[in-house]
């Protein structure tokens, strides 16, 4: 009889320690789902950096058209600033209203 109640304390005992065991397995500081967070940020960031990456390639290539090529200058000055070479004229026009508007 008290070889019985031994066991089932024996079995008590060590089913209390694989809970406590899955536990933190799962949910502790280095557990499974910490793990599953720890991926989803990893993810992101690669995603961020792929991103800036492109970015500083494509503001690279804007820094070397900059250095290099005058036109790309004045094609930026024409659209931007609104210059215009020294002799030009500029026309401008109105845009038709739809219909059913009228100027106030």
């Amino acid at each position: 009889m008290a070889l019985k109640i031994r066991k089932k304390h024996f079995f008590l005992l060590l089913l209390s320690l694989f809970i406590v065991l899955g536990f933190f397995t799962f949910f502790g500081d280095k557990g499974v789902l910490h793990l599953l967070r720890l991926q989803k940020e990893l993810a992101r960031i690669k995603e961020s950096n792929l991103k800036m990456e492109e970015e500083n390639r494509r503001l690279k290539e804007e820094v070397r058209r900059l250095q290099v090529e005058k036109r790309y200058i004045e094609e930026i000055a024409r659209r931007e600033l609104g210059m215009v070479k020294e002799g030009e004229i500029i026309y401008q026009f109105d845009l038709p209203l739809p219909k059913g508007e009228h100027v106030k």
